[in-house]
C-alpha cells in the first residue's frame, strides 16, 4: 500500500466515522472538498492534515470504541512519526489501560519507544513502571536505536 492509497482509506474511514448517523451542519465540509489538487498532476488530489489535526484524528481512533482492532493499531504505529506531551500521554495511557500485555499496547509501546530514541529522552518514571511485552517493546527499540537511554542495570 503506498501513502496516497493509505491517505485515501483514512480518509473514506474518517468520513464515516464523523458522518455516520448524522446529517452534515451548515458548517461541515467533507475531506473531499479540503482537497487539493497537485499542481504535477491536475488528476492527482491530496487532503492536507496538519500534523497537529493528524495527532487529534490518530488519537481519537485509538479512544473509538467503534473502531477497528488493525485500525487501532495503523494508528498506535503512525503516533511514533510525531512527539510531544500529547502524544506520550496518550500511548503511555493505552499501555496502561491494556495492562501492558496486549497488542496494542505492544504497538503503542513500540512508538513510544521509537519517539524516545528520537528525541533522545525518556519519562524517566513510567520507564520504572514498564513491565510485560510493553518493556520489551520499549526496551528493545531503545537498545537496537539508543542504548545511551537505557537504565544502566539493563546491563
Amino acid at each position: 500500500m503506498d501513502g496516497i492509497e493509505g491517505l485515501s482509506q483514512m480518509k473514506t474511514w474518517l468520513e464515516g466515522l464523523f458522518g455516520k448517523g448524522r446529517p452534515r451542519t451548515a458548517g461541515e465540509t467533507s475531506l473531499e472538498s479540503q482537497a487539493m489538487t497537485s499542481s504535477d498532476d491536475a488528476t492527482v488530489s491530496r487532503t492536507h492534515i496538519s500534523p497537529e489535526e493528524r495527532v487529534v484524528l490518530l488519537i481519537g481512533i485509538l479512544d473509538d470504541p467503534a473502531a477497528r482492532e488493525d485500525e487501532k493499531f495503523d494508528a498506535a504505529w503512525d503516533l511514533e512519526d510525531f512527539s510531544g506531551p500529547v502524544v506520550e500521554t496518550c500511548l503511555i495511557r493505552i499501555i496502561r489501560a491494556e495492562d501492558f500485555t496486549s497488542v496494542l499496547a505492544q504497538h503503542c509501546a513500540e512508538s513510544l519507544g521509537g519517539i524516545w530514541a528520537r528525541t533522545g529522552r525518556v519519562d524517566p518514571s513510567f520507564m520504572t513502571e514498564l513491565r510485560g511485552p510493553a518493556k520489551d517493546e520499549v526496551f528493545g527499540i531503545l537498545g537496537s536505536r539508543a542504548p545511551h537511554l537505557l537504565p544502566d542495570s539493563t546491563f
